[in-house]
């Protein structure tokens, strides 16, 4: 099953369960490490996925000069998705943003593979903003949505509201209590295209659709629920600073009052891998894909998260540790 562009449709497995595998911070370029292909291999094969969602951080910017750079990154490791026949889509994390690379050239060559079914916004901040339909196994109906969204890499364009010019510097206090970090967040514009898209899906629908929302950086309501844990943390590991945005945006807001995600997930921080409910929403972390960065080798993976046709509105997830398979132990 294709759409208008000749890309794969997403839709439930006959069985009535949709499987998607989310991995984030592989952070590699050509020139990488064994041991995170091995990684990506562990956790295609381990997964069986029906969709892939790359989490940002997918390359080392500063390691890709152009896009043939990048082409030959994405090669290797989206390659292994395309031979294995999944759909796979992708969000920019802030060292994708890093490439001198525009996000545009660098959104062309993504799209450019076959299964990728990556969107991407004009007009507005960020690139990585899009929805991707899941449908009925044997309706047709859409039963499901995917949510990416782009957390850029900077809010320079504000220094004009600051004396002297400098928001980070600003923005970073020395009583950090929410442990922020000096990264990008996400605008108004694209709070308004999530608000506008998901309430058009309702009335052409006629009714709410279930989804997931993912993105690279995480908001401020995960250190919320990192710092209680005995109320909102199911599993996993929080043992790092979150690194969230340095403005609260407001998208946890959003999503409470729009009622349609159940589910947001992050990457952004390698050490942190853990499952959590604030206010009925679910918040997930998937440590980190690669190994040429920093991390703990026993966190190292990617996060499944299976959802049944019979009941969108809940999702089960867990995390795959590939440590194992990477260094040979059984």
């Amino acid at each position: 099953m294709t759409n208008e562009c000749g890309k794969p449709r997403l839709r439930f497995s006959s069985d009535g369960v949709f499987r998607m595998l989310m991995m984030s911070d592989i952070q590699e370029s050509a020139d990488f490490d064994p041991r995170s292909l091995a990684s990506v291999r562990e956790l295609l094969d381990r997964a069986n996925p029906d969709f892939v969602m790359l989490g940002g951080d997918n390359c080392c910017g500063h390691l890709i000069k152009n896009t043939d750079d990048l082409r030959r990154f994405l090669d290797i490791f989206a390659g292994e998705i395309e031979k294995r026949g999944i759909p796979w889509a992708h969000i920019f994390g802030n060292h994708d943003h890093d490439s001198p690379c525009g996000a545009l050239e660098q959104q062309k060559v993504y799209e450019s593979f076959p299964l990728c079914l990556s969107g991407h916004t004009d007009g507005i901040h960020g690139t990585t903003n899009f929805v991707l339909p899941v449908y009925g196994h044997s309706d047709g109906r859409v039963r499901f949505h995917i949510w990416g969204l782009d957390t850029n890499n900077s809010v320079e364009e504000l220094d004009v509201m600051v004396p002297g010019g400098n928001m980070y510097a600003k923005a970073l206090l020395p009583n950090n209590t929410l442990s922020v970090g000096k990264w990008g967040f996400l605008y108004f514009d694209q709070l308004m295209w999530y608000w506008n898209t998901s309430c058009l899906a309702e009335k052409e629908h006629g009714g709410k659709i279930p989804g997931i929302m993912c993105m690279h950086i995480a908001p401020h309501e995960f250190t919320m629920a990192a710092a209680n844990p005995e109320l909102c943390v199911k599993s996993g590991s929080f043992g790092e600073a979150l690194g969230t945005y340095p403005f609260n945006c407001g998208i946890f807001a959003e999503l409470l009052q729009r009622g349609d995600i159940h589910t947001l997930s992050c990457g952004h921080t390698h050490e942190n891998d853990f499952e959590a409910e604030y206010c009925g929403i679910r918040l997930c972390w998937d440590a980190c894909a690669g190994y040429g960065s920093y991390g703990i080798d026993a966190l190292r993976g990617g996060r499944v998260f299976e959802i049944r046709e019979d009941d969108p509105w809940h999702a089960e997830t867990y995390m795959i540790r590939t440590s194992d398979a990477v260094y040979g132990r059984t």
